[in-house]
């Protein structure tokens, strides 16, 4: 459960937005739903970095 954000950012990106991207270059059609998951989970894939990225120990010695 470590990368939970991770994983459902990953989900919807790849479900919603992988939707978007062939209904888009297939028939010319845009769906808000699918580019809104899309981004959605773009915006949690992002997020999950900056979190994981703002936790990490600080090395305080310096040689």
């Amino acid at each position: 459960m470590k990368f939970i954000c991770f994983y459902f950012g990953l989900l919807l990106t790849g479900i919603f937005g992988g939707q978007f991207l062939i209904r888009l270059l297939r028939d010319g059609d845009f769906f808000g739903a699918e580019f809104i998951g899309g981004l959605i989970g773009i915006g949690l894939l992002i997020t999950c970095a900056a979190i994981k990225g703002s936790f990490r120990p600080i090395d305080s010695q310096q040689d």
